[in-house]
């Protein structure tokens, strides 16, 4: 955020006071622990009730409020209006910081997705990897040079389609400066709201990926000891195509049916302890097990059912460590908020804002990958 106003540069006139709040909205949103010296110079932790009670002090400074001003919706109504795009690049740089966070600290996002982040200076341009394919050899008799020649398929490029993606945050605003609100869960929501997005259209992008992948990569039926070779093949079938390790990933409960591939007769104690720990394998001889979190959609907290679980149950992906990770995300990297100038006869006297960040998904099959799907 930068001091780019002269009603910032006064708030934070004070030497120090725009670090010092830096740091504390850095710290409160990280998570991290929060420290002040009292009169006597002793080092004191710092609540996170506190914490966010001097950021709400800094949004009242910001517009321009006092206490006696909070009791006044016209004031307010007024002073966020007049105050908006000063308040918005605040809440927009924390937001950003989340969002990044949360896509980096995802293992699959690590391991299967290809970011483009534009903010952070990278192109919008996926180069696409067909190496799959070998050169034949040809017989060769004597002084016959009657060959065809031959040539790897060339790398291709890509753009990946983007619309902006918004969540509606008016009200929530005159809540931060009301202190009714905690400013770092609400950004830390605003996060989680969009990388569970970008997560359900990724795993939407492998479902439908799947009906690309010839018939040799796609598997069903119910995981008994019966198809534990066809359940192997599979994970030869992927490794062979792509040269490298496979993992197999599903939820927790879509992981926990390959026990009964073979009623664990085959697990070590090791990995039967294993089990006693996070209810599943971690490993299927040699393979490594990854476990996708379940997210319910918005509105399915009422009815957990299937349809409302992000993540099928009953699905397995059978996923190549390779180089060129076939899922792009391009994301645009900067989280913008706007004024909603639209006026409906429900909407109350509050500004409405919404908050938007630009980004799009599509999964290319540049390497094969594998589905089991259980009954």
């Amino acid at each position: 955020m930068a001091l780019n106003t002269e009603n910032l540069r006064m708030v934070f006139a004070e030497e120090g006071k725009y670090e010092s709040f830096k740091k504390l909205t850095h710290s409160l949103v990280h998570g991290e622990d929060i420290y002040e010296y009292d009169d006597n110079g002793v080092e004191k932790r710092v609540s996170p009730s506190k914490a966010n009670k001097a950021i709400q002090k800094v949004f009242m400074d910001v517009c321009g409020l006092t206490e006696e001003d909070l009791k006044s919706k016209k004031k307010r109504r007024h002073a966020e209006k007049a105050h908006a795009d000063e308040l918005f690049a605040i809440i927009e740089e924390e937001v950003d910081f989340k969002i990044n966070e949360g896509f980096e600290n995802s293992m699959f996002f690590n391991d299967f997705v290809e970011t483009h982040n534009v903010a952070l200076g990278d192109g919008i341009e996926f180069r696409i990897n067909r190496d799959t394919a070998l050169f034949e050899i040809l017989d060769y008799s004597g002084d016959n040079h009657d060959l065809t020649m031959q040539q790897l398929p060339e790398r291709q490029f890509t753009i990946v389609k983007t619309s902006p993606k918004a969540i509606k945050i008016g009200k929530d605003i005159d809540l931060i400066i009301l202190g009714r609100i905690d400013f770092s869960a609400w950004v830390q929501k605003i996060a989680d709201s969009f990388v569970q997005y970008i997560q359900a259209l990724v795993y939407n992008g492998l479902i439908t990926a799947e009906t690309r992948l010839p018939a040799a990569y796609k598997q069903s039926g119910a995981l008994t000891s019966a198809l534990k070779g066809t359940f192997d093949e599979l994970i030869e079938n992927v490794a062979l195509a792509n040269g490298t390790d496979v993992v197999v990933m599903g939820t927790k409960v879509a992981l926990k049916k390959i026990n009964a591939l073979a009623d664990v007769q085959w697990a070590s104690d090791a990995q039967k302890q294993e089990m006693n720990q996070l209810g599943r394998l971690g490993s299927y001889e040699g393979t490594t097990l990854i476990e996708i979190p379940q997210r319910l959609a918005f509105g399915g907290t009422d009815n957990p059912s299937a349809a409302t679980k992000l993540v099928p149950n009953n699905k397995l992906w059978f996923m190549p460590r390779t180089e060129d990770k076939f899922i792009k995300f391009l994301d645009y990297g900067e989280t913008e908020i706007f004024e909603v100038t639209e006026k409906f006869e429900l909407q109350d006297d509050f500004e409405t804002y919404e908050l938007h960040r630009e980004m799009g998904v599509d999964v290319l099959l540049g390497a094969y990958f594998g589905t089991w799907t259980n009954p």
